[in-house]
């Protein structure tokens, strides 16, 4: 009989550990991570000199072209994460309906801009929702050409 008890315990304990029972999904005030202030001053950009760095087109299948900005990323690096499309050290081409630059000011920032031809054509109100979707993370935000051109 003890035995049993003890094999019904030993699966309920195991139970309970696999759903996490006891755990809440809050940390403490003293543990909890903010972006801004504890992981962006970490990986900021230090190099004043912001300029994209090269690019991975895939306009032709995919509607979209990607600006690689910050120092992390290399030339071998670029390449790698351009095995679809077209890759080049120049910047994309001019986009009217705007793009997704994720983690602005730091050393992984990339914009993956948006156009309305090519191979998935994106129309101005997909654009928009792209922008909601976009700017609704903490680490991105929608942006035009001239936002970043300071026109």
């Amino acid at each position: 009989m003890s035995q049993r008890l003890f094999n019904i315990t030993g699966c309920v304990f195991c139970f309970f550990a696999l759903l996490g029972a006891g755990c809440s999904g809050d940390m403490p005030d003293q543990q909890s991570v903010d972006y801004e202030e504890d992981v962006k001053p970490l990986i900021e950009e230090t190099n004043s000199a912001r300029r994209v760095r090269g690019s991975c087109n895939v306009i032709e299948s995919k509607s979209t072209c990607i600006d690689f900005v910050g120092s992390v990323f290399t030339e071998e690096r670029m390449r790698l994460s351009c095995e679809e499309g077209i890759f080049s050290l120049d910047a994309c081409p001019y986009s009217d309906l705007g793009g997704c630059q994720a983690t602005p000011g730091t050393v992984s920032e990339s914009i993956a801009w948006s156009y309305d031809y090519g191979g998935q054509p994106i129309t101005v109100e997909e654009a928009g929702y792209a922008a909601k979707a976009c700017n609704a993370m903490a680490i991105s935000k929608w942006v035009l050409p001239q936002d970043l051109l300071g026109m």
